[in-house]
C-alpha cells in the first residue's frame, strides 16, 4: 500500500521519467538490500578505533539529521518505504522462503505497487 501511495505521489507530481527510473532502481536495491547481506557490520568497527574518524563520522550523521530535518516529508516516506519491506522481509522469513524467493516477492510486490498506483492516478485523471 505504501509503495502505490509512493507512485500515486509521483505521479502527481508530474516528474520526469528519469526519475522514475531512480525509484524504480531504488527500489531494486532496497529489495536487494534487505534480502541479501550485503554489508557486514563487523568489517565498520575498527574505523571507530580513531578519534579522527569518530569526529569525522559524528559530524556527517549531524549534517544528515539536519538534512532530514529539512526535508521531513521526503524521510518520513522514504522510512515508511525502508518499513514496508522490512516487514515483508520478516514474513518471509517466518515461512522459511529461500533467499532468492523472498527477493522475488519483495520485488514483485514493491515495484508492482509502485507501478499500479501510477497507473491507478494516469488512469483517474484522464478518464474520470
Amino acid at each position: 500500500m505504501s509503495y502505490s501511495i509512493f507512485g500515486w505521489s509521483l505521479a502527481n507530481a508530474q516528474v520526469s521519467l528519469l526519475l522514475y527510473l531512480v525509484v524504480i532502481a531504488g527500489i531494486f536495491l532496497l529489495d536487494s538490500i534487505l534480502t541479501f547481506r550485503l554489508l557486514d557490520l563487523k568489517t565498520i568497527d575498527p574505523w571507530f578505533q580513531s578519534d579522527i574518524f569518530t569526529f569525522i563520522c559524528a559530524i556527517f550523521i549531524a549534517f544528515l539529521f539536519v538534512v532530514c530535518i529539512k526535508w521531513i516529508n521526503i524521510f518520513v516516506h522514504a522510512l515508511v518505504l525502508v518499513s514496508a519491506g522490512i516487514l515483508a522481509k520478516l514474513e518471509t522469513q517466518v515461512y522459511g522462503l529461500k533467499k532468492w524467493q523472498s527477493f522475488g516477492i519483495l520485488l514483485i510486490i514493491s515495484e508492482g505497487s509502485f507501478g499500479l498506483g501510477t497507473a491507478l492516478y494516469i488512469l483517474l485523471k484522464n478518464y474520470i
